[in-house]
């Protein structure tokens, strides 16, 4: 098996790298989006933000160990 990135550029799917494959060799692909780290790190802080009371600390910089002290 080979994992691979790709990306769609509006009709096929191009891979990132440079494929040892023959010609019209049979494949089974299976895609799954790669979402970019923004747009997780937004996810997850909305998230967070839906679970009012739940939250009691977060960090200025949440990807920071919290204090040893709470």
């Amino acid at each position: 098996m080979i994992a691979l990135n790709a990306h769609f550029d509006g009709k096929v799917i191009v891979p990132d790298e440079p494929l040892a494959l023959r010609p019209n060799q049979k494949l089974r692909v299976s895609i799954e989006p790669i979402e970019p780290e923004s747009a997780s790190a937004d996810r997850a802080k909305l998230e967070l933000g839906l679970q009012r009371g739940v939250v009691t600390y977060l960090a200025p910089d949440w990807d920071e160990p919290l204090p040893e002290d709470i």
